[in-house]
């Protein structure tokens, strides 16, 4: 039996990792659409725009709606958390309109994506915010923020 027990700690050594929730591949099937889902490299550098007042109905507004909104800043990074999962988008905002310059997170979740209606791929940014929540929400923090 003691022969036993360094055969099974190499066993485990060697084999292959087991796979959070089930998955049976670490390469999903990812099928891209617009509208659904989003590459980190189409939203850098995307700008984000707030309207002139807190909106009524978020479901209703449009790419052009948006584009007319005050152009807050654009979007600089994709914080992504430990466990995988999309932290925060970090919007570079500021420098006119009256704020300060500064990196704020922005959840993606506050975010209204609007994509324009000729092809759709080409897309906005709304935040259902004002100017004074920009300015009283808490800069980036950390290795690479502020």
């Amino acid at each position: 039996m003691p022969r036993l027990a360094p055969l099974a700690c190499a066993i485990l050594l060697i084999a292959p990792p087991a796979l959070a929730d089930g998955e049976a591949t670490p390469f999903p099937d990812v099928d891209f659409a617009h509208g659904q889902q989003y590459r980190a490299s189409d939203l850098m550098g995307v700008r984000v725009h707030v309207p002139p007042a807190p909106l009524v109905d978020a479901d209703a507004v449009t790419a052009e709606g948006i584009r007319t909104w005050d152009d807050i800043g654009e979007i600089g990074d994709v914080m992504i958390g430990a466990d995988g999962t999309l932290t925060a988008v970090v919007v570079d905002v500021g420098g006119f309109l009256g704020l300060r310059e500064k990196e704020v997170a922005v959840a993606w979740s506050a975010l209204i994506p609007a994509a324009d209606a000729t092809d759709g791929a080409d897309f906005v940014l709304g935040l259902n915010a004002t100017l004074a929540d920009l300015e009283a929400a808490p800069e980036v923090t950390g290795p690479d923020g502020g």
